[in-house]
């Protein structure tokens, strides 16, 4: 995951370079991010749309990459499409309409759903642990803020820390005791949350950041004990059924006979293989869904659909500055750095699948590119997607903004 962020971050870079001459905030732009994707061209000519297809294709006969990428412009659908089966045994192929595990993009659901919350005044962001784990006396006083943030000191599950509470180079995958692949999904859950309250904190909350799955675990829970709806039921009708993300659900009880579901083919490393066993992933890392179904949810989150003003502004400001391999770290967000085009944006890493979606929306561009063949071409040919797309999208970005 950490080469996907830290390609994730040159690629932003680019795109301020490409932008910075003609960047336009008009109340254009803001509408067009509200808008789904029209059926005929406005803004991207079919010869630019053709060249982009083609420059696509071509990069694909080059690599491994097995999966879907879908673009789109200013309202405008530029490229959508898939190389490789979606599922072998039933001859389907990968799109943009397939569903894939986006693993860790989830995380923006999970702080949505807390925000939604503290609207409803239901909680505050400065609830400690102490509140909803009264037996936690190791970090009573840590806040949902510090959870959100990736500030909270808690070790993360699925990593190994160096001497100094730091992360080590080479991740491999921490043993948690009473996690099984033939345990229940209540049994997982359980001994997962008796590791993470019986450990010693890697620093005092607020200290640093450090990217944490733990965090959202615990998200997750208290999401349930404050709405008394199901993390799982909580999501579908706070924001799938209304955003229309029909296809969306969780692998832990996905069952949409309409939807045409990505198998995971190839390897993965050390490092994923906890979340074989049910529970585990949960808030941090549970959810299903199409890159076309994403797109949805980044143009209602980012056009106001989602949360108040307030509650988004906290959303997607940068609490914690990253080390060198994550960026600055919003409410399950990775924000670009200062001085570059504003991008808000996630990948995610599970067993089999690979995933990244980008949104830039001062010029209402979403970039989402899902893999089921989870090999290393997936950042080669991310990068040279997005090259691609800048390349021909530059010279309209300067001319129309």
């Amino acid at each position: 995951m950490k080469r996907l962020i830290t390609l994730l971050l040159a690629l932003i870079t680019a795109l301020s370079a490409l932008t910075a001459c003609g960047e336009d905030k008009s109340e254009e732009a803001t509408e067009a991010a509200t808008s789904a994707p029209t059926e005929q061209s406005t803004v991207v000519s079919d010869d630019t749309r053709e060249k982009i297809k083609e420059q696509f294709e071509k990069a694909l006969d080059n690599h491994t990459f097995r999966g879907a990428v879908y673009v789109v412009y200013k309202g405008e659908e530029v490229y959508s499409g898939g190389t490789g089966k979606a599922n072998k045994k039933e001859n389907t192929d990968n799109g943009a309409d397939v569903v894939y595990h986006i693993a860790s993009i989830t995380k923006q659901f999970t702080a949505a759903a807390i925000l939604q919350l503290c609207e409803q005044g239901k909680m505050s962001l400065d609830d400690t642990l102490g509140k909803y784990y009264p037996e936690y006396e190791i970090g009573a006083d840590i806040t949902i803020h510090n959870l959100l943030s990736m500030q909270s000191g808690i070790p993360d599950f699925a990593r190994n820390y160096d001497e100094d509470g730091y992360e080590m180079t080479e991740v491999y995958q921490a043993v948690i005791d009473g996690v099984s692949e033939q345990n229940s999904i209540e049994e997982n859950r359980a001994a997962l949350r008796e590791w993470i309250l019986s450990q010693d904190l890697l620093f005092e909350q607020g200290e640093r950041f450090s990217y944490c799955n733990s965090n959202y675990f615990l998200l997750g829970e208290i999401i349930e004990m404050v709405s008394g709806k199901s993390y799982f039921d909580y999501l579908q009708t706070a924001f799938f059924e209304p955003l229309g993300m029909e296809t969306t659900g969780f692998m832990e009880n996905y069952d949409n006979p309409k939807a045409t579901v990505a198998k995971g083919y190839y390897g993965s490393s050390n490092a994923d293989e906890i979340f074989n066993a049910q529970g585990v992933a949960f808030a941090c890392g549970d959810m299903m869904a199409s890159p076309k179904d994403m797109y949805q949810w980044s143009i209602a989150l980012h056009g106001g659909k989602v949360l108040g003003e307030e509650m988004y502004q906290k959303m997607i400001a940068p609490h914690a500055e990253g080390d060198e391999n994550y960026s600055s770290y919003g409410y399950g967000l990775m924000i670009s750095p200062d001085g570059l085009l504003k991008t808000y944006f996630h990948s995610g890493s599970i067993p089999c699948f690979l995933s990244c979606v980008l949104y830039a929306p001062d010029v209402d561009l979403y970039v989402a590119v899902m893999s089921n063949y989870a090999d290393a071409s997936m950042m080669t040919v991310t990068e040279e997607f997005v090259k691609i797309i800048l390349q021909e999208l530059g010279l309209l970005i300067g001319q129309n903004l």
